[in-house]
C-alpha cells in the first residue's frame, strides 16, 4: 500500500484546544487533508502547536467555518476546556447533518451534550478527577494525584479520532454519517478497569496504592532512574528465578495466601534488587527470563530508544528555531504522513479555493 488510507479526505478542525487538535492530528498523519480553522486567540502552546498541528492546513478565524464544514467529509469541533468563553461553537452538529445527511461530526466536551454537567466547563484536572481516576493515583495517606502532561485532553483526542474513522467507516458502507458525542468525563472514566465497576458491585471504594498494588506489581527506584515489574501469578515463579534470592522458594513466597501476609517482606527484597540494576540490565534480564519488567523512560531515553528509531516513530518537524522531533506514527504497516508546520492563516486563501472554489 503506497497511498495514505485517508487520501482525498477532507477534515475540518473547529475549536482549537488540545483534544480537537489531537483526534485531527491523527487523520491528518494517515493522509486526511485537515483544515484547521484558527481560534482568534491561540489556546495551544508553542511546543503543542508545533506536535499537533503540523500536517494540516490553516485558515483564519475569517474563514466561514459552517460553509467549510459542508465541504468537509468529517468535522472534529468542540469546546475547549479552560476557554474564557464557555461553550462557544462555530458549528451547529445538528443543523450541519440535517443539510448534508452523509456527514461525520465529532464532538468532544467536558462532559457532553447533556446531563447534569452539560453546562459546566472544565479543564484538564477537573476532567481527569470527574472521570474518577483521582481515586486510584497516589499515596493513600496523602491527598490524590494527577498525572503528567495533559491525559484527560489527549485521550477525549483519542476516542474523537477512533470514533470520526468507525463514524466515516459506517459512511462508505450504507451512506449515512452521524453525530458522536464525546466526553471526556466518560474517556477518564473508561480508563479505570476493574476499579470502578469492582466498587460499584461490592459497594467497598477502591483505595489508592501509590506505586505498589503489591510487591511483584509495582515501580521501584533503580540504579539509573525506575523500573518496575507487573508479574501475573503465573509468571511469579520465573520473576523468582531472576531474582534469584533462594528464600523466595519458601512457602511464606511461593504461596499466594501466604505471600500477601509476607508483602512487605518481599518488597524490601525488590526494593534491594532493583537499587543494584540499570534499566537497561533489567529490560534485559526481562527478556531472558520472561518477566514483564519495564523502565520508567525520559525523554532522552525514548529520543535514544532504537525499537522506537528503527520503525521510524518519530517525526521531524521544521520550526523557525530548528528542527523538533515529535511522537508520529502509532504502528507499522500503514503510510504515514509527518507534514510541515504551517503559519496560522497562511492557507485560507488556497482552503477556500479548493474546498469552495471561492477565489480569496
Amino acid at each position: 500500500m503506497s497511498d495514505p488510507v485517508l487520501s482525498g479526505v477532507r477534515v475540518l478542525e473547529v475549536g482549537g484546544g488540545i483534544s480537537v487538535a489531537f483526534a485531527a492530528k491523527w487523520l491528518a498523519g494517515f493522509g486526511a487533508d485537515v483544515v484547521r480553522v484558527d481560534p482568534e486567540e491561540e489556546m495551544l502552546t508553542a511546543d503543542e502547536q508545533v506536535y499537533l498541528l503540523a500536517g494540516k492546513r490553516r485558515a483564519g478565524p475569517e474563514a466561514d467555518a459552517a460553509r467549510l464544514a459542508l465541504a468537509a467529509d468529517i468535522v472534529i469541533e468542540g469546546d475547549d476546556p479552560g476557554d474564557v468563553v464557555k461553550h462557544l461553537r462555530r458549528v451547529q452538529p445538528e443543523a450541519l447533518r440535517a443539510a448534508k445527511p452523509e456527514i461525520v461530526v465529532v464532538s468532544i466536551t467536558p462532559y457532553g451534550q447533556d446531563g447534569p454537567y452539560a453546562g459546566y466547563d472544565a479543564t484538564n484536572i477537573t476532567s481527569f478527577a470527574m472521570g474518577g481516576i483521582m481515586s486510584l493515583t497516589g499515596m493513600p495517606q496523602r491527598e490524590p494525584l494527577v498525572t503528567g502532561g495533559s491525559q484527560a485532553l489527549y485521550l477525549g483526542g483519542l476516542n474523537g479520532f477512533g470514533a470520526a474513522l468507525t463514524a466515516y467507516l459506517g459512511r462508505l458502507v450504507h451512506g449515512e454519517g452521524d453525530w458522536v458525542d464525546i466526553s471526556l468525563q466518560e474517556c477518564m472514566a473508561g480508563m479505570l478497569e476493574l476499579y470502578g465497576p469492582g466498587g460499584a458491585i461490592s459497594g467497598v471504594p477502591s483505595v489508592r496504592s501509590g506505586n505498589h498494588v503489591r510487591a511483584a506489581w509495582g515501580i521501584y527506584p533503580c540504579a539509573d532512574g525506575f523500573a518496575g515489574v507487573c508479574a501475573l501469578e503465573r509468571q511469579i515463579s520465573a520473576l523468582f528465578e531472576c531474582v534469584g534470592d533462594p528464600e523466595l522458594q519458601e512457602p511464606r513466597f511461593r504461596d499466594i495466601t501466604l505471600r500477601a501476609e509476607n508483602d512487605d517482606e518481599l518488597q524490601a527484597k525488590f526494593y534491594g534488587w532493583f537499587a543494584e540494576r540499570t534499566k537497561q540490565e533489567i529490560l534485559d534480564l526481562g527478556a531472558k527470563y520472561k518477566v514483564p519488567f519495564g523502565a520508567v523512560m525520559t525523554p532522552l531515553d525514548l529520543l535514544a530508544n532504537q525499537s522506537l528509531l528503527e520503525r521510524g516513530f518519530f517525526d521531524a518537524i521544521q520550526t523557525p528555531g530548528g528542527t523538533a522531533m515529535t511522537p508520529g506514527r502509532p504502528f507499522l504497516g500503514l503510510p504515514w504522513v509527518p507534514g510541515e508546520l504551517h503559519a496560522p492563516g497562511a492557507d485560507t486563501r488556497a482552503v477556500l479555493d479548493d474546498w469552495l472554489g471561492v477565489r480569496a
